[in-house]
């Protein structure tokens, strides 16, 4: 074997040295990492904020942190500074590194919005106005079949069947007032005014304000047992109209100081819808109480 050849041998025999004494010296962090994580919660739960930044930050110097958890924990990073430090500098740096990270990330969207916020925040309008031409889908609505643009926010448009969805929503003679063409361009000025405010407010994360989400919940609540009551109660309430004679003559005396029948009639059957109504409701209310086996334990209320 020629001396070139030995040499050769040598290297190939040197990496595979190389590689292995790498291979065995090679540590799984997961454990480490996943307590890191475990612990930087915690900390940001019990509001030690800085801490819980070293926490994320000792997790992110493992090599073998893997680039979709990279990117995940400096958007935690940068909430924090966002949220609780209103530090907005750190706040946007941490932003644009989990967006960069990876792009693909579930919280792209919201990190665009506070990144915006937080360039705002330090007055530097130019920049906040550039990134948000870059993220023209945020909060993008669809645009309908055979729809025209009739405003433009950045780079996203404002479309006709926004305002005219918006129109409808209203009662009927409200609508009457917008019938005008200058009517409707008026109000859609004050649409697109009051889409300013609502965007500044999601990039400041007012939707995430406790005060607020405690609102969407009592409403949210109200709406779902109003829609429950309608299609579940109310449909068992049938009117008949001897039923309705029959509620008026036992009540002639006491409810309708013997006024004839036809002068009262739509009164009458008011309230004897609101009975059938308030009997159907106490008969749905009982059965669902039977089958939840319901207890009251009035004697602890003071």
């Amino acid at each position: 074997m020629s001396i070139r050849q030995n040499y050769h041998l040598l290297l190939a025999v040197t990496a595979i040295f190389i590689m292995l004494a790498v291979s065995c010296n090679r540590v799984d962090n997961s454990a480490a990492i996943e307590r890191h994580k475990k612990l930087a919660g915690e900390l940001r739960d019990t509001r030690l904020y800085h801490a819980a930044i070293e926490e994320y930050e000792t997790l992110l110097s493992y090599p073998d942190v893997d680039e979709q958890t990279r990117g995940n924990v400096n958007y935690l990073i940068a909430r924090i500074y966002f949220e609780n430090l209103m530090d907005y500098e750190k706040a946007a740096a941490y932003y644009v590194r989990a967006r960069s990270i990876d792009p693909n990330g579930s919280y792209v969207n919201e990190a665009s919005k506070n990144l915006v916020a937080s360039l705002e925040k330090l007055g530097r309008t130019l920049d906040a106005k550039r990134q948000l031409s870059n993220a023209v889908d945020i909060d993008a609505p669809l645009k309908q079949e055979g729809d025209v643009a009739i405003a433009r926010v950045g780079g996203q448009k404002i479309w006709l069947s926004q305002i005219e969805n918006e129109l409808q929503s209203l009662p009927v003679e409200i609508q009457k007032q917008f019938s005008s063409r200058q009517a409707k361009i008026d109000y859609a000025h004050q649409y697109v005014a009051m889409e300013l405010i609502y965007r500044a407010a999601l990039r400041e994360g007012y939707d995430r304000d406790a005060e607020i989400m405690k609102q969407k919940r009592m409403l949210e609540r109200k709406l779902l047992i109003d829609k429950y009551i309608l299609d579940n109660v109310m449909n068992e309430v049938t009117i008949d109209t001897s039923d309705v004679r029959n509620f008026y003559l036992a009540n002639r005396d006491e409810k309708y100081n013997s006024a004839p029948y036809d002068s009262v009639r739509a009164q009458v059957f008011i309230d004897y819808q609101n009975q059938k109504a308030g009997s159907a409701f106490n008969d749905y209310i009982a059965r669902l109480s039977k089958s939840e086996n319901v207890e009251f334990y009035d004697q602890n209320i003071k």
